[in-house]
């Protein structure tokens, strides 16, 4: 064993972790006693081990654990229980790849264990390239989950303002509306159901991700009611909301992800809409059938009753930072990503192309893990790479897991 390596005592405890393809219940299985002697391997079970690795796993891995090409993952140094169980959810089919079904499909469980012992027992290489750059530091350290779309969005602002409250006259507010529905008036200007020749400039750059992202951040925005009432009669306004209700709410508060909310919303603006979907400027079908049968009148003090109703925020939870999302990994995979627990994968100085497609196969449910679906489905794809670069670029660490002996029992 190289001396080299880093020695640390492992306390074996009941934790609630995370782990790669296979079924949750196996992969959180106490250590079992088999397991725990290959912590501390004989040089004969190394040998073994090395032997199966050179016949079995060195074309992909190499023989001295270090991927031959990205997007194959790194195991000098991995974690000795979590590739044996990793190697034993291929030959089961729980963890599906045809390349690793038919390299291990004929080992025996002792040869497994071996295998990953040897691994495991390998000095980890250093990163390919670190990531101590201050840009990087910088992106890790954020305390702006919005950092990424800021330059995007400062266009928006001197119409929509900073927040999403405009505060010019006939411009719509942006706060109250959910993203879903952001995303989708965003592409109507874009696919040309809405003919706004400024706006379609503007958006057509924008890709549905980046799309997605502003419309987080306004629906995460305190909304406020508009300065602009107009010169409508609020309470005639009020009787003629009755029919809009089943859609926008009674009070002019949407509660369907595809409806916008109309509370608060600019006279001005209100009525402009309304105009453009009575002219075909703007395509929607149940629109125009709603707004036919009003008069100008009426849509004017429908303008004014949605005008002072106060709108209310959406119920959409303000995205983490990266070093938020880090936080999170490491509660399992350690500082730095050098896990402690042998049934628990380390992360540092893994592949970067591996640990994206690991991240993307949890969040598409491809990898059967209902942690990691729901840890890694809100993940965006800046969120990734993010983790991914910060992962990629650490320091891995082996460790020798060592048994130590109990105190005499007390009589």
């Amino acid at each position: 064993m190289n001396k080299q390596v880093h020695i640390l005592i492992l306390i074996f405890a009941s934790l609630v972790f995370f782990n790669p393809a296979w079924s949750q219940s196996m992969s959180t299985q106490a250590v079992n006693s088999m397991e725990r002697a290959a912590l501390s391997p004989s040089r004969q079970q190394l040998e073994q081990g090395q032997a199966v690795a050179e016949s079995a796993c060195a074309n992909c891995h190499g023989m001295d654990g270090v991927s031959t090409a990205a997007g194959i993952p790194n195991l000098a140094g991995q974690r000795t229980v979590y590739l044996y169980r990793v190697l034993q959810a291929y030959q089961s089919g729980e963890r599906r790849n045809e390349s690793m079904n038919h390299a291990i499909g004929f080992l025996n469980d002792e040869s497994l264990l071996a295998v990953s012992a040897y691994f495991a027992s390998l000095v980890p290489a250093r990163p390919a390239s670190g990531n101590e750059d201050d840009a990087f530091s910088a992106r890790i350290s954020q305390g702006d989950p919005f950092a990424d779309i800021r330059d995007a969005m400062k266009k928006c602002v001197k119409c929509h303002g900073e927040d999403g409250n405009s505060s010019a006259s006939g411009m719509p507010n942006l706060s109250a509306q959910s993203t879903e529905y952001f995303v989708t008036s965003m592409n109507a200007y874009t696919n040309g159901n809405r003919d706004h020749k400024m706006m379609k400039k503007l958006v057509s750059n924008l890709d549905d991700e980046q799309l997605g992202k502003m419309g987080v951040f306004y629906a995460v925005q305190e909304p406020a009611r508009t300065a602009t009432m107009g010169d409508g009669n609020a309470d005639r306004g009020r009787a003629l909301s009755e029919p809009c209700a089943s859609c926008h709410g009674e009070d002019g508060n949407a509660s369907g992800i595809d409806m916008p909310t109309l509370a608060g919303q600019d006279a001005r603006y209100f009525i402009k809409a309304m105009k453009a979907y009575r002219s075909g400027k703007r395509q929607h079908q149940p629109m125009f059938d709603a707004v036919e049968t009003l008069d100008e009148q009426e849509v004017i003090d429908l303008a004014a009753y949605y005008a002072s109703q106060e709108p209310l925020r959406r119920n959409v939870r303000v995205p983490l930072t990266t070093a938020e999302w880090i936080d999170r990994c490491e509660r399992c995979h350690g500082m730095g990503g050098n896990s402690a627990d042998p049934r628990f994968p380390m992360l540092a100085g893994q592949d970067r192309s591996y640990l994206i497609n690991a991240l993307q196969s949890y969040a598409g449910a491809s990898r059967d893990n209902s942690t990691m679906h729901a840890m890694s489905a809100p993940l965006s794809t800046e969120d990734i790479d993010a983790i991914a670069d910060y992962y990629s670029g650490q320091e891995p660490k082996s460790v020798i897991y060592m048994q130590l002996p109990c105190d005499e029992a007390v009589n």
